[in-house]
């Protein structure tokens, strides 16, 4: 390949990288979106809150929902790119094309992502203590109404119930069955909403058969899926580790895909959205982990995992495409 045809592929691959990109990462971002208000509509349904309430709450879930879909749109706009017709018109492309389609995605869609979602949630207020401060506001607002009162919390779920000579007490439904209900009296929430820790807690239930009442002096619940991103893992790694995954996952499904010539456009993308799978469930698994270096590897581990096992699958149904073909021969001469 000369130099002139070289930079006419180069070209032709950016240009399909230009279309593919923003087509898969405004998908993406619309299904993180929706995703998104699922977890926010329960807080705010019925209860007329201005939005300059709801958006602090808003905020962090749009800013992971940019960072998400540039992780898992990137593999499936790679795949695409290179098993169109355009792409399999000039025979097998050369690792510079390949290098340069991933280049153009993770540069474009990584800048408009993260700088987006770094202008949105900065860190200079998070989900925890604004929630911290209503859950305060509503106790002093509960200590100041004529007892017997009870002030809801909004956008947590929770109220203060207040009765004469007896100190607030925070009161709401469990995650532990449509009946449970919990009494506390203070609680105290992470940055993030991952944990959540309670003093002098209540849980009661009823099972099938009898009704069961727990008394604890203190109560913690954590592993909580994060209100966001986590604040446990700063920006700048969360962003590196974002990169990387995506370039070892884009780069090499876009290179498989481009040199199994005999591979459909359905199939390519089907191999995108498997890898895409893989990072999404390896950052989720992440943002319940605790920060060590162990498992910042999971991310780029993942992707590396999932392109071997397509790599496997590939070669497993071309062996046996190869293998029926032998079979049949055979029979079909005269």
């Amino acid at each position: 390949m000369d130099r002139a045809e070289l930079f006419r592929e180069l070209k032709l691959s950016a240009r399909r990288s230009v279309v593919w990109g923003p087509l898969t990462f405004s998908v993406a971002l619309l299904v993180f979106l929706g995703a998104g208000a699922l977890r926010l509509w329960p807080r705010i349904s019925g209860q007329h809150l201005p939005f300059s309430m709801i958006w602090p709450f808003a905020r962090p879930l749009l800013a992971v929902a940019l960072e998400l879909s540039f992780l898992v749109s990137v593999p499936i706009a790679l795949a695409l790119s290179a098993t169109t017709r355009a792409a399999r018109s000039h025979g097998v492309a050369s690792w510079r094309v390949s290098a340069l389609s991933t280049a153009v995605l993770v540069v474009g869609l990584g800048l408009l992502s993260f700088g987006l979602s770094s202008a949105l949630d900065s860190g200079r207020s998070s989900p925890g203590e604004l929630a911290s401060e209503l859950v305060t506001s509503a106790r002093e607002s509960c200590l100041e109404s004529s007892p017997p009162a009870e002030v809801s919390v909004p956008l947590v779920g929770f109220s203060w119930v207040c009765e004469k000579n007896h100190a607030p007490r925070l009161h709401g439904h469990a995650p532990v069955g449509n009946r449970a209900e919990f009494e506390a009296s203070t609680i105290e929430l992470s940055d993030d909403l991952r944990h959540i820790a309670l003093a002098r807690f209540t849980l009661a239930f009823t099972t099938a058969s009898v009704p069961v009442r727990v008394h604890a002096e203190h109560a913690t619940l954590s592993g909580l899926p994060p209100w966001g991103r986590s604040r446990r893992l700063p920006f700048g790694l969360r962003s590196c580790l974002f990169v990387l995954s995506v370039i070892v996952a884009g780069y090499g499904v876009g290179r498989l895909a481009a040199r199994v010539l005999w591979l459909p456009g359905w199939a390519g993308a089907l191999c995108g959205v498997w890898l895409s799978g893989w990072l999404w469930f390896a950052e989720s698994w992440l943002e319940r982990r605790e920060p060590r270096w162990q498992t910042y590897l999971a991310l780029p581990l993942s992707g590396f995992l999932a392109l071997a096992s397509v790599a496997a699958l590939l070669l497993l149904g071309r062996r046996l495409w190869l293998r029926a073909v032998r079979t049949r021969t055979p029979l079909e001469r005269p």
